[in-house]
């Protein structure tokens, strides 16, 4: 066989392979033109995955924030209900310690470059 005819063989096995449609079905000059298109759709989908995958990943941070938000709202507003001091010494020192949990945690992610 011929290069010509290798590359042909080539050419006609991935068009059969992009398109579902055998080569000999195809016009020559609609062959390269059809492998270009496909190539770039292949190229334009791959692009629309990442940015999919990219904005998945903003979205759940911004879940993530309006859960937290919400909490704080919710601990905040019943924090206002509260009149009995002694209750609310015992709030105020759960919370201390949950805040003071959060800060240690947020340092030993630093200490081990996490942050």
């Amino acid at each position: 066989m011929s290069k010509k005819e290798v590359l042909m063989t080539q050419e006609e096995t991935e068009v059969m392979r992009a398109t579902g449609v055998p080569a000999q079905e195809i016009d020559g000059v609609g062959v390269v033109m059809a492998t270009e298109i496909i190539a770039d759709l292949k190229k334009q989908l791959e692009e629309a995955k990442e940015e999919a995958k990219d904005w998945e990943e903003s979205w759940n941070v911004c879940r993530k924030q309006v859960r937290v938000l919400s909490r704080q709202s919710d601990i905040i507003s019943m924090a206002l209900r509260m009149d009995d001091v002694e209750l609310l010494d015992l709030s105020f020192g759960f919370v201390r310690g949950c805040y003071n949990q959060q800060i240690k945690k947020e340092q030993e992610a630093e200490n081990n470059g996490e942050m």
